[in-house]
């Protein structure tokens, strides 16, 4: 049985290539750059977050966070959470608490490596995010529903979303939150903090794309604000990387940084200057982008398994990412640095000519399945959801 699967896995990759390939933004001229710090650290990982100073590093893998301190990525904490498999992580604005979440439906707050608290969410969460007040923090999970809680341990609020939550992000301001979900919703959604009210949402499902067997319509794997919170980036399960407008949800840039279907992309993070992202996905890959743009793209990695996760720390110092063969990998935004600087030199030479310059360009349901694209990688029966309350 687990030879079939894995075949039709393979399989699946050679048609999705033969396909879409052509599709795919073409990468510099480059050879892949090694990371600055790698090791095999659990039998899977899944999920990354910096510290908001960007000096320490957490890493959930299968029941375990492991968090490191830059810059020689030394082992700093070791946190047993007995979470099974640990998809979501994030640290508080003051950098105080760690929250964590998983597979078995809680969320976890952690301070100097001693829990605080446990929280019962109910089904398999997906994401995590912190209000920038400091006093939230949002999950969202397999169910579908969106939970706010306060670091009390008490629940805020409660939505039930069109589809699987798989990822959520805050406005930098805190006026706003971003959900994704998957399914037959596979939407973009953007909410009021004060009333809950939906501003607006977004579809975007290309004519033509055919999901593979057991995925929903498009899923929205991940999102994030941009750090002036004007703009919104997700990650789709066709491989490309959209950014929209956070006041109109119009869409102002696509790039297709994976194959589509089974290789999707999986999540997506912003420079802290908001100049490039950068995207890991189902193929094994992680891509930089240069934003506005898209002229550039950078391959920092290709392996075997799935990336789960990837961040950019906030000190623009380092990208890290992990994935599904249990291994971390860190590089310098060094390997940025040359790219950054042909691009400030377009941008300077564009500027002192002037009248050659161009003007820049405008941007302008079926039932719902029981159904996760985790399901594939993991074999187990689905947590139970909890009712919406």
């Amino acid at each position: 049985m687990i030879g079939k699967h894995i075949f039709a896995i393979v399989m699946a990759f050679a048609l999705v290539f033969q396909t879409y390939s052509q599709q795919l933004l073409p990468q510099a001229n480059q050879t892949l750059p090694s990371p600055d710090w790698s090791e095999k650290v659990d039998l899977g990982l899944y999920s990354v977050a910096w510290s908001p100073n960007g000096e320490l590093l957490a890493v959930g893998g299968r029941g375990t966070v492991r968090i490191y301190r830059s810059p020689n990525f030394s082992i700093e904490k070791t946190l047993d959470t007995g979470q099974e498999e640990i998809w979501a992580l994030a640290w508080s604005p003051d950098g105080t608490l760690l929250g964590c979440a998983g597979k078995d439906g809680t969320v976890q707050f952690w301070r100097d490596g001693v829990l605080q608290k446990k929280l019962f969410q109910g089904g398999w969460i997906l994401d995590i995010g912190w209000n920038p007040d400091g006093k939230s923090l949002m999950a969202v999970d397999y169910s579908g529903l969106a939970k706010e809680w306060d670091v009390q341990g008490y629940l805020r609020a409660s939505i039930q979303l069109d589809g699987d939550g798989l990822g959520v992000d805050w406005s930098p301001k805190g006026r706003l939150f971003a959900v994704t979900t998957g399914q037959d919703g596979s939407r973009l959604l953007v909410f009021d903090a004060q009333s809950g009210v939906l501003r607006w949402r977004r579809q975007d499902v290309l004519a033509g794309y055919v999901a593979p067997f057991g995925y929903g319509l498009d899923e929205v794997n991940g999102v994030r604000y941009s750090p002036t919170g004007k703009w919104i980036a997700t990650a789709h399960q066709d491989g490309r990387i959209l950014v929209r407008s956070a006041a109109t949800g119009d869409a102002v840039f696509a790039a297709q940084l994976h194959p589509s279907g089974v290789g999707g992309a999986r999540r997506v993070a912003w420079s802290p200057k908001g100049d490039w992202l950068v995207s890991c996905g189902e193929d094994g890959q992680v891509n930089c982008v240069d934003y506005p743009t898209g002229k550039r793209r950078i391959v920092l990695l290709t392996t075997g398994k799935p990336v789960w996760s990837v961040g950019w720390s906030p000190d623009n110092k380092w990208i890290a990412a992990v994935g599904d063969e249990g291994r971390a990998w860190i590089w310098s935004t060094n390997v940025i640095t040359p790219f950054s600087e042909v691009k400030e030199s377009a941008k300077n030479e564009k500027n002192t000519h002037p009248a050659h310059a161009k003007p820049d360009s405008s941007p302008k349901h079926r039932n719902r399945r029981k159904f996760s694209p985790l399901d594939r990688y993991h074999h187990h029966q689905k947590p139970e959801s909890l009712k919406n309350p």
